[in-house]
């Protein structure tokens, strides 16, 4: 089951974590210059993460080239702006800042769950996990164990994912944004599994931890939205929101609101979502895709959604980005030609709630009612509830 933001969020908390031991070992043992610029450029971007502003973003960057200025060969800076480059989802020059991190120091761990992330999003699928293999067995760690942990989700292994999710867990004992992080992470597997119990106890588990972790109150309150607790779930959405300006929390809280007929609070809800991502793209950050599949959700601006779709994918050109094209050419009633991205983006076996259910109206648009009911049916089954409050299946032919 997909969880709104908490992938991108995972990946900016991993990268702190890498950065973590960074920061002490770098004060200790270089005190350099060029190492003392670096580390108040990773201290800036531990707190980008933190606030979820990206508008610290630029001062991140214009300090960790101000390093490489002064020593083209610094590694902490080179790591840093692989990590900056990740969180603005610019993959490519991520992929380029990593390599050249891991030639000046190729037996630190942390750099190869920098290669790992970039080819992931590169959709380079047997790279990324060889990335990850390789961090882990150089370090086994909180950051290793869940990268090796989504490796496996998106292979389809569920049971996989959360045994190392299990271990990540174990790995973050005595530190508090860890110890929520990875709860909280394991509590999104566990609710694909449809365990809800368990996964509400592990999302409170992570608030102990740190009390009001967006991310764990995104879980609750999508728990409760499934369960058609949708006030409680609004409030939990709002909270999350206050907490962590990023659009996702504010997108699903209007999805919420106009659920309970809160049309006018949905439509600022949403708005301040689109202020969100304007903010993030004005900073260097790349969400062509996500911005895309938002509209496409809420049937608007469907023809710019394509246009949007096709350049994301060409950036991105993973199983995330194949599944936003297709249903950007579903909903420009160009089914024959979204049948085929689609069935690529599926072809890792992740169990994608959304990608099978888009699969399922594209085999239906072109007549494939067999086709269509067997991926319906897989959407039943990882979540009983989903297709009440599906997003539309409106196609747009004069969009086209």
């Amino acid at each position: 089951m997909k969880r709104i933001g908490f992938i991108a969020l995972a990946a900016g908390l991993a990268s702190a974590a890498l950065f973590g031991g960074t920061l002490r070992e770098s004060r200790a043992a270089d005190p350099r210059a060029a190492e003392r610029i670096a580390v108040r450029g990773l201290e800036l971007q531990q707190q980008a993460r933190a606030s979820g502003n990206p508008a610290l973003y630029p001062r991140v960057e214009r300090e960790l080239r101000a390093a490489l200025e002064l020593e083209p060969a610094n590694a902490t800076a080179l790591r840093g702006l692989a990590a900056l480059a990740a969180s603005r989802h610019r993959f490519a020059e991520s992929l380029e800042h990593a390599r050249r991190a891991q030639r000046l120091e190729p037996q630190v761990a942390a750099v190869y769950g920098l290669i790992g992330d970039a080819n992931l999003e590169l959709g380079r699928y047997s790279k990324a996990f060889a990335a990850f293999e390789r961090m882990a067995r150089l370090k086994p760690s909180t950051s290793a164990y869940t990268r090796v942990s989504y490796a496996r989700e998106l292979l389809g292994d569920l049971d996989g994912a959360i045994e190392a999710m299990e271990l990540a867990l174990d790995a973050s004992i005595g530190v508090a944004e860890p110890s929520a992080w990875t709860r909280t992470l394991l509590a999104n597997l566990l609710l694909s599994q449809r365990r809800v119990d368990e996964a509400e106890s592990r999302y409170r588990e992570a608030l102990a931890f740190v009390p009001r972790y967006p991310a764990a109150l995104g879980g609750l309150a999508e728990i409760r939205a499934g369960a058609g607790d949708l006030p409680v779930a609004a409030a939990l959405y709002r909270r999350a929101a206050a907490e962590a300006p990023v659009p996702e929390f504010s997108a699903a809280l209007g999805d919420v609101l106009e659920q309970l007929g809160r049309r006018a609070d949905a439509e600022r809800a949403w708005t301040r979502a689109d202020r969100l991502e304007r903010l993030f793209a004005a900073n260097g950050g790349r969400n062509l895709l996500e911005t895309a599949e938002f509209d496409l959700n809420h049937d608007r601006n469907v023809r710019s959604a394509l246009d949007r779709a096709r350049r994301g994918r060409a950036e991105r050109p993973s199983v995330e980005g194949d599944h936003v094209l297709a249903w950007a050419l579903y909903k420009n009633d160009r089914c024959a030609e979204a049948r085929a991205v689609s069935i690529r983006s599926l072809r890792l076996g992740t169990l994608d709630v959304d990608g099978l259910y888009h699969h399922s109206l594209i085999e239906a648009c072109l007549g494939n009612a067999r086709a269509a009911a067997e991926y319906e049916a897989k959407v039943r089954r990882l979540d009983p509830t989903y297709l009440e409050n599906a997003p539309s299946a409106g196609r747009f032919a004069a969009a086209g």
